[in-house]
């Protein structure tokens, strides 16, 4: 089990893991590993507390169910993976809460600065992720 807790990984152990876990995905899910799907039932979810009928007869909804599936999961397993990682790591990763130099030297220290550009930031990687299709 000490090749868990190594300090850090060598790509190419990482690399394949991660297309084993992928292999595995596709053939007991049908289903490449993604997260965009997930934020998009999400908001179906959302919705159809709010307008149930608009969900019911969109074409998308009909195609992509708003349901709770085993992508949720994986969203949801992705920051907890990425705590555990960090705190198995034998001290490789420092956490604080101090910003870093060259974001300072350019944005400046604001919260509010932070906290808009980095919705903005998921906002336009969420976009991109679905024109490519995930």
């Amino acid at each position: 089990m000490n090749w868990v807790r190594q300090r850090e990984w060598p790509w190419w152990q990482a690399g394949l893991l991660l297309g084993a876990v992928s292999m595995i995905a596709f053939y007991t899910a049908n289903s490449p590993l993604g997260t965009s799907t997930t934020f998009v039932r999400a908001t179906g979810m959302i919705m159809s507390l709010v307008v149930p009928e608009h969900v019911a007869t969109n074409v998308y909804y009909k195609a992509i169910k708003p349901i709770f599936d085993w992508q949720f999961l994986l969203v949801i397993g992705i920051p907890i993976g990425a705590y555990l990682s960090a705190r198995l790591s034998q001290g490789a990763v420092h956490f604080s809460t101090r910003l870093p130099e060259a974001w300072v030297n350019r944005f400046g220290s604001s919260h509010g600065r932070r906290w808009a550009l980095g919705i903005i930031g998921g906002i336009l990687v969420g976009f991109g992720a679905r024109m490519a299709d995930g």
